[in-house]
């Protein structure tokens, strides 16, 4: 990896990184740059939903994104988040509060398929036995939605406004 240089800003900027659209990019700040001054994208889907990634330049000089924040359609949450995730103290606790907790994260994708049969059951029969086959594999392209649930100590995963 090299450092980012502000041609490399430029060129990431509009952009598109695994499916989103490009619509802010910053070289890491604070205490601890590393040498290879990773960086931040805040970027968009097609559905509107915003992440923020940390990223690097790989060796085809293009981004690899990885600890993506989620934020479905919110976009000031989102642009918080690109401004402040690696200032110091934007992560304080309290000393002594901490505890443990179980969260599952479910990711959904989404991605429809045109299919010519005789019937609904048909087509849907011969989508399943083609996705069986690997012959639709669904990507971070077809991302549709993200949900967080706290897993309680009992271990059943409730979603938020369950029981």
């Amino acid at each position: 990896m090299r450092k980012l240089t502000d041609s490399d800003m430029t060129n990431i900027a509009g952009s598109t990184v695994s499916g989103h659209h490009v619509e802010g990019v910053r070289i890491k700040r604070g205490e601890f740059i590393d040498s290879d001054h990773y960086g931040y994208i805040l970027g968009r889907n097609p559905s509107g939903h915003y992440v923020t990634w940390q990223f690097h330049l790989d060796e085809r000089e293009k981004p690899a994104v990885y600890w993506g924040h989620y934020y479905m359609e919110d976009r000031d949450a989102a642009l918080n988040d690109f401004n402040t995730r690696d200032l110091p103290g934007a992560l304080t606790k309290v000393p002594g509060s901490s505890q443990s907790y179980k969260v599952m994260v479910t990711e959904t994708l989404q991605k429809v398929i045109t299919v010519v049969a005789d019937s609904p059951e048909e087509a849907e029969q011969i989508v399943s036995d083609r996705w069986h086959d690997c012959k639709h594999v669904l990507t971070a392209d077809d991302f549709a939605e993200i949900e967080f649930t706290i897993v309680p100590a009992d271990g059943q995963a409730t979603p938020e406004g369950g029981d």
